[in-house]
């Protein structure tokens, strides 16, 4: 992978670098955490947030230069995670509604959505939600026109072309098809997000 790489400036301390995909956005960010320049890099779908001193610019473009000729680290992804599903019911409130919308038997979609292996591109709306590529491009799905105040840790929505999973309860609007009783956060875990960006899943239903 050989990309030019510049940031720009979002905030006094804050910056980010536009990159070409959700992998890109995975090994940048490892490769700026690893060179110690920055405090932190967070990876995006198409773009890494970082945060360094002001004063520490001209050192970490000259060394995001030398990326120009060199291949970024990739990740290594593990095993593949296997999650337990309770699709629909109380779990999954609006499957009903998006199969409708995709015009699938509830046993379709949960075929196509357990026959796929699935990658966390990103973590983010909310602290260790994961938004999981795979989905066939067919299955496009917009968001709640009301989101719900408290979605409960472990729901699995899906939106656009993207498994999304909450790791913690909070407010959310990604229509619910189901929730995995993994233990996708804990405190005394390192780190303590089961979910991470670059790994694969297969979902299973029970």
């Amino acid at each position: 992978m050989h990309s030019e790489v510049k940031f720009k400036r979002l905030a006094d301390d804050v910056f980010e670098c536009p990159v070409g995909s959700p992998l890109e956005a995975q090994n940048l960010a490892r490769a700026l955490r690893a060179s110690r320049l920055v405090e932190d890099a967070v990876p995006g779908l198409n773009r890494v947030a970082v945060t360094f001193e002001p004063d520490r610019a001209d050192d970490v473009q000259a060394w995001l230069d030398t990326l120009r000729s060199t291949d970024w680290p990739a990740s290594e992804p593990g095993d593949t995670v296997e999650l337990d599903i309770a699709y629909g019911g109380a779990d999954g409130p609006d499957l009903e509604a998006v199969c409708a919308t995709l015009g699938l038997s509830q046993t379709t979609f949960i075929a196509q959505h357990t026959a796929q292996t699935h990658t966390v591109e990103m973590l983010g709306f909310t602290p260790g939600f994961a938004y999981i590529s795979g989905l066939s491009d067919a299955w496009s799905v917009s968001r709640l026109s009301d989101p719900r105040p408290r979605v409960p840790a472990g729901s699995v929505g899906i939106s656009g072309r993207f498994t999304g999973i909450y790791a913690l309860a909070g407010p959310g609007g990604w229509p619910l098809i189901g929730r995995t009783a993994a233990a996708l956060f804990e405190a005394d875990r390192d780190p303590p997000f089961l979910l991470h960006p670059g790994q694969h899943l297969r979902f299973r239903s029970v």
